[in-house]
């Protein structure tokens, strides 16, 4: 597992992100993720990172757009060479970070609920970084949900 969850629903949920990405882009999320995560638990960033928690208002939001600034600054510093294939699950999995922090220090609950609503968080946030809009990501469920019950058909 890439990341450091120690909420069994969060690690589970990270596990799930990992599995679903293609085995050719594997390695690069690997990195991806290591070097957010470095920066994260970097010493240095402890007071900014309890500063932000003690401000947190709504958890999956707060969690998506620190997920956004993650994947935006380790995107730049990647000069734009980051594989977009991790960009999503990368920042999903920084988002659950955030929020197994936030269990640790403020006794969040985790729940079914407020992992989907951070999934919507990120997805908000870090989608029109990179040029999908609402319109089309829903375009694109529609497309790949219909391929999959082709394939289904097909069996």
């Amino acid at each position: 597992m890439l990341g450091q969850a120690s909420n069994s629903m969060l690690a589970q949920a990270e596990q799930g992100i990992q599995s679903k990405v293609p085995p050719q882009f594997q390695s690069a999320l690997s990195k991806v993720v290591n070097a957010g995560l470095t920066i994260m638990y970097a010493p240095q960033n402890k007071e900014m990172r309890l500063q932000r928690m003690a401000q947190a208002g709504n958890p999956a939001r707060d969690a998506g757009a620190g997920a956004a600034r993650m994947i935006s600054n380790l995107y730049a510093q990647s000069n734009k060479q980051m594989p977009l294939e991790v960009v999503v699950p990368a920042s999903m999995i920084f988002a659950f970070e955030y929020l197994d922090l936030l269990v640790k220090v403020k006794r969040l609950a985790i729940t079914p609920d407020l992992i989907a609503a951070t999934t919507q968080a990120v997805a908000d946030a870090v989608l029109p970084m990179f040029g999908v809009s609402k319109d089309h990501m829903t375009q694109l469920v529609a497309y790949a949900k219909q391929q999959r019950a082709r394939q289904n058909r097909a069996r």
